[in-house]
């Protein structure tokens, strides 16, 4: 049973038809090299939405609008239940610039997903993308 809870938001963000993957650092400490959509923990206090919208600056120097939520998942890691829910947001600013956690970024086809590593969780919530 796990001791600590968190609440994670994630951003599939969509321009025209690319969804942008960033790649964590290689001094992460979880999922180390893995492709990931931008996001993370919220505030005690924050609401998901604000605190998407804040990790997407943080993490890629983005404004988004968020559309709709489309999918909900969650895992343990180590003594902590992680609870995530994944949001369609676009993009209404365009320069990236990434922040320190993550190296790298591409925009890419859904079709793609399959040639980057990343967790069966993305491909889930690209797949829901367009129901």
């Amino acid at each position: 049973m796990a001791d600590k809870f968190c609440v994670v938001v994630k951003a599939l963000v969509l321009k025209k038809d690319k969804i942008l993957l960033i790649k964590r650092g290689k001094s992460e400490d979880f999922r180390r090299d893995e492709w990931d959509f931008p996001g993370g923990k919220i505030a005690l206090g924050e609401k998901p939405i604000e605190g998407l919208k804040r990790e997407v600056v943080e993490e890629t120097g983005l404004r988004v609008d968020v559309v709709k939520p489309i999918d909900v998942w969650t895992f343990f890691r180590n003594n902590e239940q992680v609870v995530g829910i994944t949001f369609v947001a676009t993009p209404i600013s365009e320069d990236i610039h990434m922040g320190e956690e993550h190296t790298e970024y591409r925009w890419i086809s859904p079709k793609e997903i399959d040639d980057y590593l990343v967790n069966d969780g993305i491909k889930k919530s690209i797949r829901k993308m367009d129901n």
